[in-house]
C-alpha cells in the first residue's frame, strides 16, 4: 500500500509544486495522475519513489 496523508512539497522561490495532497493506493491496485504540465505529477511520483523528500 502506498499512503500520503497531507503532503506538500515546495521549491525554493515558494511555489508549491504540491500541497496538502492525501492519496493512498492499494495493493495490486493501478492509478493513473492526470494533469495539466506543471501540476505535480512528476514531483509526486517523486515523492513515492523518494527521489524527493516532502517538506511536509
Amino acid at each position: 500500500m502506498i499512503r500520503l496523508e497531507n503532503v506538500t512539497k515546495q521549491f525554493p522561490g515558494g511555489s508549491n509544486a504540491v500541497r496538502d495532497l492525501t492519496l493512498e493506493i492499494a495493493d495490486a491496485q493501478t492509478c493513473v495522475l492526470i494533469g495539466p504540465s506543471g501540476c505535480g505529477k512528476t514531483t509526486t511520483l517523486r515523492m513515492i519513489n523518494r527521489l524527493t523528500d516532502p517538506d511536509s
